[in-house]
C-alpha cells in the first residue's frame, strides 16, 4: 500500500498553521531519507502511518488542524460550495471525496453508499486489518464532520459514526441539510449516466497513479543505468591506463635481462603478470552491490605499501628519483577495502605520476599515519608542479582533461586522475591535493576507519627498518 506524498500536504500547512518550521518537523520524523516535500512522490503506508500519529502525538488537536488545513482550504472551498450548494451534496460524497481519496491512497479500495436524503456512507477497505490505526479514523471523522460548516456556512455539524469490520472502516454521516430540495439535485440524480460517468473519471484517475508509479520505476531504472555506465567508463579507463603504466615494469625486466640479472627479471615479470591480473579481474567483478563499487576484503595494508613502492624503484632510479617513504603504522595494520584498486588505481597512479614530473635528483616522500582514527596517505614530489587552471579540472572531476609529458618526455592517457579520483570516491577516501607551478605536488588520501575493527593503541608504530633511501 502506498500513500501519495499530497496527503502531507495538509500536515506541513498544519506545522505552518502553528508557527512551526516544517524542515524542523521533518527533521524530527522517524521517516528518513525521503523527500516528502515532493508531491510526485510516494511513501508507504507504514511511513504514512508513523508521519500521522507522530503528527497526532505533537499536536494533540491535530484534528482540528487537519479539518482546517486539508481539503477546507480557500482554493478548493469555493468550488465545493457552488457543487453542493446549487448542484448536489451526493455529488461531493459519491464523486469529489471519493476522487480526492483515490488521488491521495493507492491499493484502498474507497467506496460510498447513500442511505437517505441526507445519509450517506463512507467506506474504507483496506488489503489488511493491521493496516488500519486509530489516528487515521478520527482524523476524517472531524473531516466528515465539519465538511456542511466548511463549505456552505450551515449551522450544525455533520453527526458521524464508525464501524470496523474486519478490513473495513465504515463512515456513517448524517445531516439535515443533505435533504435540501433543488430542481438541479433532483435533475442530477435522475440523469441514470452519472454513475457511468464516476466510474471513467474514477479509472482514470486509477490508471493516472499507475502511471506516476511506473513512471518513478523508470526514473530509478534510468539512474541504475547511468551507475553501471559510470562504473564501465571506470573499468574501461582503468584497463586502458593502468595496463599501459604496468609496460613499464616489462621494460625494466627487458634490462635486467640484458644485463643479466635474471632472477630480478623474473620478479619484475613476475610482478607485472600479478597486477595486470589484478586489473583485469577487477574490472570483470566490479558492480554496485549495497552501495561498494569494488568487492572488498581485509588487507594488510603495510604490505600493500612496500609492494606498491617497490614496483616504482627500478623506474626511480634510472630517472635519477629518490623515494623515500615514512610509514607510521604497525606492520600488521589491516584495512578493510580492495587491495588492487588502492594498489593500483590510487597509489601506484599517483607515484607514477609523482616520477613522471620530478626532475633528475629530485625527492618523493611518501608518508602515511593514523591520526584522530583517520588513515593518511601523502605522497609529495618537488617537480614541474600543476598549472592553477588544471589542478581546478582536477578537483572538480570532470573526466578527461588532456595529457602533459613528464620530465623525460614520458606520454599519458589523460585519464590518470580521473581514475584516481573516482576509485578514491569508491573505496571512501578524501582527496586533498594541493600544487605550486615549478614546485610540486602533494596528494593526500584521507579515510576515517572508526568503524573498522583495528587496535589504535598500536597504530601510531614507526618501524626504524622501514624508512628507505
Amino acid at each position: 500500500m502506498e500513500v501519495s506524498n499530497k496527503a502531507l500536504v495538509a500536515y506541513f500547512d498544519g506545522v505552518r498553521s502553528m508557527g512551526d518550521s516544517v524542515d524542523d518537523f521533518i527533521a524530527e520524523l522517524p521517516v528518513k531519507d525521503k523527500n516528502l516535500l515532493d508531491v510526485k512522490s510516494r511513501i508507504t503506508w507504514q511511513e504514512f502511518k508513523d508521519i500521522t500519529i507522530f503528527f497526532s502525538e505533537k499536536y494533540p488537536n491535530y484534528t482540528e488542524i487537519i479539518s482546517n488545513t486539508g481539503v477546507s482550504n480557500r482554493i478548493i472551498k469555493p468550488f465545493f460550495d457552488i457543487v453542493t450548494y446549487f448542484i448536489s451534496y451526493s455529488l461531493l460524497y459519491e464523486f469529489f471525496l471519493k476522487l480526492s481519496f483515490k488521488m491521495l491512497y493507492t491499493n484502498i479500495k474507497i467506496d460510498t453508499k447513500k442511505l437517505s436524503s441526507d445519509s450517506f456512507q463512507i467506506i474504507f477497505e483496506f488489503s489488511d486489518s493491521t493496516h488500519i490505526f486509530h489516528e487515521f479514523i478520527n482524523m476524517y471523522v472531524e473531516l466528515f464532520k465539519t465538511i456542511p460548516v466548511n463549505f456552505i456556512g450551515c449551522r450544525t455539524y455533520s453527526k458521524v459514526k464508525y464501524l470496523i469490520v474486519e478490513d473495513r472502516v465504515v463512515f456513517s454521516v448524517r445531516n439535515a441539510a443533505f435533504a435540501k430540495v433543488s430542481i438541479p439535485n433532483l435533475l442530477y440524480n435522475f440523469f441514470f449516466t452519472k454513475k457511468k460517468l464516476h466510474e471513467v473519471i474514477l479509472k482514470n484517475v486509477e490508471y493516472s497513479n499507475l502511471l506516476e508509479k511506473q513512471n518513478l520505476e523508470l526514473e530509478e531504472y534510468r539512474k541504475n543505468l547511468e551507475l553501471l555506465n559510470t562504473e564501465l567508463n571506470l573499468s574501461n579507463r582503468t584497463l586502458h591506463h593502468d595496463v599501459a603504466n604496468k609496460l613499464l615494469s616489462l621494460e625494466v625486466a627487458k634490462k635486467r635481462i640484458e644485463n643479466g640479472d635474471y632472477d630480478q627479471a623474473v620478479h619484475k615479470i613476475n610482478q607485472f603478470s600479478n597486477s595486470v591480473k589484478g586489473i583485469i579481474q577487477n574490472s570483470i567483478v566490479t558492480t554496485h552491490i549495497d552501495g561498494e563499487l569494488f568487492e572488498l576484503e581485509e588487507i594488510n595494508l603495510y604490505d600493500l605499501l612496500i609492494e606498491a613502492v617497490t614496483e616504482y624503484d627500478d623506474i626511480a632510479i634510472q630517472k635519477g628519483v629518490r623515494i623515500i617513504h615514512d610509514f607510521k603504522i604497525d606492520q600488521n595494520f589491516t584495512i578493510y577495502t580492495n587491495k588492487i584498486a588502492l594498489q593500483n588505481n590510487l597509489i601506484s597512479n599517483i607515484m607514477y605520476n609523482a616520477i613522471k614530473f620530478s626532475h633528475m635528483n629530485d625527492s618523493i616522500v611518501f608518508s602515511v599515519s593514523v591520526c584522530d582514527e583517520n588513515l593518511c596517505l601523502r605522497i609529495v614530489d618537488f617537480g614541474v608542479g600543476i598549472p592553477e587552471e588544471k589542478l581546478k579540472l582536477i578537483k572538480k572531476n570532470v573526466g578527461l582533461i588532456g595529457s602533459t609529458k613528464g620530465t623525460n618526455g614520458e606520454k599519458g592517457s589523460g585519464h590518470g586522475m580521473s581514475i584516481i579520483m573516482d576509485t578514491a570516491n569508491a573505496l571512501g577516501f578524501k582527496v586533498n591535493i594541493s600544487s605550486s607551478l615549478g614546485n610540486g605536488t602533494s596528494i593526500e588520501l584521507i579515510k576515517n576507519i572508526s568503524q573498522e575493527e583495528t587496535d589504535f593503541n598500536n597504530v601510531l608504530y614507526l618501524d626504524s627498518q622501514s624508512s628507505k633511501s
